[in-house]
Order: C-alpha cells, then structure tokens, then sequence
C-alpha cells in the first residue's frame, strides 16, 4: 500500500516539508543519541529516548515524502511508513514496533521491563536510522539538508 493509499484511507496528510524542519528533526535525533547514552539513566529511559531519536529519523522521512500522520496511531504510522520512505525491510521496521509497544509499557504502566540489552538494540537502531535517512535525503531530497 502506497502513502497515496494511505492518505485516502485517512493515516496520513499532504505536508510540504522544508529544510529547516528536516534539519530540527534531524538535530532532535541527534541530541537523543547523545542523551541517551549519559550515566546514570535507567534502561527504560535510555530506550526511551533512543526510541524518540529513532522517531523523529523516521517523521523527517516521511515529512521529505511528503507526507504527516495523522494523530491516530500516530507512532505507529510513522513507524511503518519506513517500508515507503527508505524501503526499510520488514524486520527492522518490526523490531522498531515492539519496541515502541516496550516503551508504551514502561513510559505509561510499570517499571523495570526493558534491560540494558533491550537499550542497546533500540540504540543501534536508532543510530542506523539516522544514518540511513540521511544517506536517503542526500540521494534523493538534498535540497532539504541544506542551510537556509
């Protein structure tokens, strides 16, 4: 299914993105990867925030497509959209989903269910987003990665 597809159906909406807000959300992602990794956090925090690095890789991918999702399933929309975006291969775009379920539990329901393992793995996927993204946006939407 197309984001055209999805935009019938009501999951996503027409944006135009410029550079400026390419280069914010890129620039979240990047203080994210930093944040996560200083001492003394938690690892439902370090996931946490890995996973919001990851997030706004993914939104600056989708905004470059031309796309927004929509406030329903939000998260997960744009989540899946990688498949769209930069062709993401169904396993990293799965492993990035349950880790989103993850972090809807510790962020909202208990404590203590992500391991350091588990912040790890969201961390490397975070940082392999952001490469990729921006590999993709240099390829094919370099004029959003320039400077204003």
């Amino acid at each position: 299914m197309s984001l055209k597809d999805w935009e019938r159906n009501g999951w996503v909406t027409a944006h135009q993105a410029v550079a400026s807000e390419i280069r914010e959300l890129l620039a979240v992602a990047d203080r994210d990867l930093h944040d996560c990794c200083a001492k003394g956090l938690s690892a439902d925090w370090k996931l946490n925030i890995a996973y919001n690095a990851a997030l706004q890789s993914a939104t600056a991918a989708l905004g470059a497509a031309g796309f927004r999702a929509t406030r329903d399933q939000h998260h997960f929309r744009v989540i899946q959209s990688l498949a769209e975006t930069i062709h993401s291969d169904a396993k990293t775009i799965a492993t990035f989903d349950a880790f989103r379920k993850k972090r809807n539990v510790t962020g909202y329901e208990r404590t203590g269910t992500v391991s350091d393992a588990d912040a790890k793995a969201m961390l490397d996927l975070a940082r392999e987003l952001r490469k990729t993204v921006e590999a993709w946006l240099s390829a094919n939407h370099p004029a959003l990665l320039k400077n204003a």
